[in-house]
């Protein structure tokens, strides 16, 4: 009887537990929203232009937002475990990039048209 007890509390100190921890400096939701969205960017100025240098182009958005990039690597990771956050910052990250060029709309639905059901990391 009393190793089920300690067994219970084994697994109820556990269930408490998060995946990862909250790291240190987690970057606010809106911010990741703005960075992903210039990361976003930066990975379609790369795939479009030749000779664009996309870890210098990755480096300036770091810079820009005055963060490295192991606490943007960090806060990423955690935000991935929390799925409803996770989404609506990529959501926001999304309305940024249509707010910022409008032709990336049908782009995107287009998209969404041909792979229903991607993944808001996939988009």
């Amino acid at each position: 009887m009393k190793y089920l007890f300690y067994i219970s509390m084994i697994f109820s100190v556990l269930s408490c537990a998060e995946a990862i921890e909250k790291p240190k400096g987690l970057l606010p939701e809106d911010k990741m929203s703005e960075i992903i969205a210039d990361f976003a960017i930066n990975e379609q100025n790369y795939t479009i232009g030749t000779g664009i240098n996309s870890e210098n182009a990755a480096r300036f958005i770091l810079k820009k937002y005055k963060i490295k990039g192991e606490l943007f690597t960090k806060s990423y990771e955690y935000y991935m475990t929390k799925p409803e956050v996770i989404t609506e910052i990529l959501e926001d990250a999304q309305k940024i990039i249509v707010a910022k060029d409008p032709k990336a709309e049908a782009f995107i639905d287009k998209k969404l048209k041909e792979n229903p059901g991607i993944p808001p990391q996939a988009r």
